[in-house]
C-alpha cells in the first residue's frame, strides 16, 4: 500500500495475512533505517513492535490493555458510551476496482469523515486471516461477551464484517481537505514462512534504557 499524508509522504505499507497471524512493514522514503514493524497473534492477543535497526521488540498482551482501559474509564467516572465502541457506519452501496479486486465504499465517524473502500475474501485488516466471519471475527479483538452482544443490534456493522473488511483504500477529511490517503497497489497469493509471524532470535526485548540509548 502507498500512504500519503501530513506526516507521511510517500511511505509504503506491506501488508502479511496468514491464518490468525498479521505482519505489517512500514518504510518511508527519507528515513529507509526507521522501518517499523508490527506482529499480531491473535491466537494469544498480543500485538510485537520490532525495532529492526536496534535488533529490539516490545510485545503488549491486549487482553491486558484492554482490560486497563476499562479501568481507566471506571476511576474517571467516565461510561463508555455504545456510540464509542461502534462508529457510525453507512454503506454508500458504490463500488470501486482496486489492484484487481472490487471493493464497497463505507463511511465511518459521526461526521462520515473517513472513506473506506472495503475487499471481501481477504481477511480482516489487523485481525489475521480469513478464520470466521461476521461477528465471529469481531470476537478476536473484542474479548467481551458484553461487546460482541451489543455488537450483534448493530446490522451495519454484521454486514461490514461478514466475509472479511480488508480496506484496500482509506481516505481521511477534514473541513474538506484530504488528510491521509491509503491505497493498495498489489496484492499477491503466496505461501507465507512462520518465520515472519515470529520475533527473530537475535532480538532483545525493548526497555525504557535501552531507548534512552542505555543497555537493553
Amino acid at each position: 500500500m502507498k500512504m500519503e499524508g501530513e506526516t507521511m509522504k510517500g511511505a509504503e505499507m506491506t501488508y502479511f495475512l496468514k491464518s490468525r497471524h498479521a505482519r505489517i512493514e512500514i518504510t518511508t522514503p527519507d528515513n529507509p533505517a526507521g522501518q517499523g514493524v508490527m506482529l499480531y497473534d491473535l491466537e494469544d492477543a498480543k500485538m510485537t513492535t520490532l525495532i529492526p535497526s536496534r535488533k529490539m521488540y516490545m510485545t503488549i498482551d491486549m487482553k491486558e490493555a484492554a482490560e486497563s482501559m476499562k479501568g481507566m474509564s471506571k476511576n474517571l467516572n467516565k461510561p463508555q458510551r455504545d456510540e464509542d465502541k461502534f462508529p457510525v457506519l453507512t454503506d454508500t452501496g458504490k463500488q470501486e476496482t482496486i489492484a484487481g479486486h472490487t471493493c464497497e465504499h463505507w463511511l465511518m465517524g459521526e461526521k462520515q469523515n473517513l472513506d473506506m473502500c472495503i475487499a471481501k475474501g481477504l481477511g480482516y485488516f489487523g485481525m489475521g486471516g480469513q478464520g470466521g466471519g461476521g461477528l465471529g471475527s469481531l470476537k478476536n479483538l473484542a474479548f467481551s461477551p458484553k461487546l460482541l452482544a451489543e455488537a450483534a443490534s448493530h446490522p451495519e456493522w454484521v454486514k461490514f464484517l461478514e466475509g472479511g473488511a480488508f480496506p484496500l483504500k482509506i481516505t481521511s477529511t477534514e473541513d474538506g481537505k484530504v488528510k491521509m490517503n491509503m491505497e493498495a497497489t498489489k496484492i499477491e497469493k503466496k505461501a507465507l514462512d512462520d518465520s515472519l509471524f515470529s520475533v527473530p532470535p537475535d532480538y532483545k526485548e525493548f526497555s525504557m534504557g535501552a531507548m534512552g540509548g542505555g543497555k537493553p
